[in-house]
This record gives structure tokens, sequence and C-alpha cells, in this order.
């Protein structure tokens, strides 16, 4: 998770001001830029994603320390949770990329510290909980952590290469 996250924030660290404040281009084409992220017009946006998702994470795992093995997502998104990304992203349109930065450093934080608190057997037992099915809770660290910094530094690339073709 943390190498990730590190790989996140060198990526970002290596755009010019300019790249950070360009609109992506590529997300009218889910081939570019996946069905998740579509929403995402902005550096903002898919900080924003992050953050939210990792939010979610958090209200999962209250659950089932609170015994109320919930699913992960809310029931009105279960079937469709893109229209959840695109309510995510739309609900933090006035959110300045410094805040979005200081909320996704802050829940980053949290799911490494609420990983930590599993023991080895809830992590990676699958259906330990009842709530995960046949998956396991460290599969679901890995789902808004690992996996989303990976894709989130793909797509960071690939706005660079199109501002870089755009400014020639």
């Amino acid at each position: 998770m943390t190498d990730g996250y590190a790989k996140l924030k060198e990526q970002i660290a290596k755009m010019s001001q300019d790249e950070i404040s360009a609109p992506f281009e590529f997300v009218s084409d889910p081939k570019k830029c996946g069905v998740r992220w579509q929403y995402d017009k902005c550096l903002r946006d898919l900080l924003i994603h992050l953050y939210e998702w990792q939010v979610l994470m958090r209200e999962f795992v209250q659950n089932i320390r609170d015994g109320h093995q919930r699913d992960y997502l809310p029931d009105e998104y279960r079937k469709n949770y893109h229209e959840m990304d695109k309510m995510l992203v739309e609900k933090h349109q006035q959110t300045p990329l410094e805040e979005a930065t200081r909320l996704l450093d802050e829940t980053h934080n949290e799911m490494l510290s609420l990983a930590e608190s599993f023991t080895e057997e809830e992590l990676f037992t699958k259906g330990f909980y009842k709530c995960t099915y046949t998956t396991t809770m460290a599969a679901y660290f890995v789902s808004v952590t690992s996996s989303p910094y990976s894709q989130a530094v793909k797509l960071l690339k690939t706005h660079q290469k199109q501002f870089a073709k755009g400014k020639k």
C-alpha cells in the first residue's frame, strides 16, 4: 500500500503546474481511462475519487467493528457504482486541490492503520467476515489503495503524454 502511494506522490511531483491545472482529455474514452475513472476530469477529481472510496472503506470497517456486517457499497449504488463515482466527484467540485491532497493523505494513513489493526487471520481468510463473502479483507484494502494508486499513476502518465502532444 505504501509503495503505490509513494509512486502516486512521485508522479504528481513530476507534473508541471500547467499539467496539474489542465483538464484530463481522455475521460471520454473508457479504453484510455476505464469506466471507473470517467468522471475524473482533473487531478483534484482523481484524488477526491481515491479519498471517497477510502472513506467507504473506513465506514465498512467501522460497521464490522460495530457488529453490523453490511456490504461495502451503499444499497442505492450496489448495482451501479459508476453512478456513485459520479456523485462522489460532483460533491467535491468546490474542493481545492490542496484540500483534496490533504484528505487523501489522511485517509491513506488511516487505511494503513486500519489494515494493521486486523489479525492475519482476519485479513487473509476468505469470508472471515460474512460481508466480505468469498474474498478477504486484505483484498478490500488493496481495492482502495494499491490497485487504484497504480491506475491513478497510469492515468496521470496518459494525461502528461496527451498534454505534451497538445503543446506541439
